[in-house]
């Protein structure tokens, strides 16, 4: 009897050892089958999460100087006063604003630099603003995008001014068609043109009346005309003094190096040339690049009345 139950202990704990051995081996096989899913799910979720933080992390590209320009001319200034011209297959923006007076005396172009917006030259806002009360009717141009490679960086100095030559060419036909087109609008108004020009603008339009490029103005006031590098300036000086039309040559006594150089020069040429309406006057000013507005309109004025208009 005893061997008997000694027999059916050991045949139990043999069993028991058996079932144990069998699950733990069916559990491994089960973990081992699952790992490969398991890291594929989880290598799967990395991309996943890569790609959203990718996309959350997208930083766009700012928008074009130039356009946001032209978006906040529209959407702040109102409706009647912006009108779109077409320059080929594009267009720019110009603010018309008319005179209030019963007594027409013309139309006033107002350029202000490249770079600028529209309406951020306070001189020619102040322009804008106060010569409809004076029988003027205004059209303000936003100027064509100044070329982002001008002056140009290389290193060779003969390379320079052929960059710098055939980058001003392209700009000066671009600015010219544009300013062509303001005239052809300003000829539905009665009166003479006047056209008041900043800076760089300025002195690339003087070239282009020298190559008869543009429908010149009546009368020409230049704002701190200037280029940014010598050789441009001294053709901008030699332009000024031989083109025909009457020119009032303004600039400030603290003003840009490249106009307090060449401020003196261009009165040289032009007396040399025997250009007889002509007048160079400087302006003081009390912050640097900004015209005294009441110094400013008193200048122009006396002028225009000088010419007999």
């Amino acid at each position: 009897m005893r061997i008997f139950l000694v027999i059916l202990i050991l045949l139990f704990s043999n069993y028991h050892h058996l079932s144990y051995a069998q699950e733990k081996t069916a559990i491994t096989t089960e973990k081992a089958s699952k790992k490969p899913s398991e890291k594929n799910a989880t290598a799967t979720d990395k991309k996943n999460t890569n790609k959203s933080t990718e996309k959350a992390l997208k930083i766009p590209l700012p928008v074009n100087q130039h356009q946001q320009f032209k978006d906040d001319i529209k959407h702040f200034l109102k409706t009647e006063n912006v009108t779109t011209l077409l320059n080929g297959s594009k267009d720019f923006i110009t603010l018309i604003q008319e005179q209030t007076t019963s007594n027409a005396k013309g139309v006033a172009i107002l350029l202000p630099n490249w770079q600028q917006s529209a309406v951020s030259s306070p001189a020619l806002n102040y322009f804008r603003k106060t010569l409809p009360d004076l029988g003027w009717t205004t059209i303000t141009v936003q100027s064509p995008e100044k070329p982002t490679n001008y002056p140009s960086k290389k290193i060779d100095p003969r390379a320079q001014a052929d960059e710098n030559k055939e980058v001003l060419a392209t700009y000066q036909d671009n600015l010219s068609a544009v300013m062509n087109k303001v005239m052809e609008k300003a000829a539905n108004y009665p009166g003479i043109f006047l056209l008041i020009a900043e800076s760089s603008n300025a002195a690339i339009l003087v070239n282009s009346y020298q190559q008869a490029e543009s429908k010149q103005p009546d009368i020409l006031v230049i704002l701190s005309g200037h280029l940014l590098t010598e050789k441009d300036n001294q053709n901008f000086i030699n332009s000024l003094a031989n083109i025909d039309v009457p020119i009032l040559d303004l600039y400030l006594g603290a003003d840009n190096l490249y106009v307090q150089k060449i401020a003196p020069l261009s009165a040289i040429e032009a007396k040399k040339q025997l250009k007889v309406y002509y007048r160079q006057q400087k302006l003081d000013n009390f912050t640097s690049g900004n015209y005294p507005n009441e110094e400013l309109l008193k200048a122009v004025k006396a002028w225009i009345k000088h010419l007999g208009w």
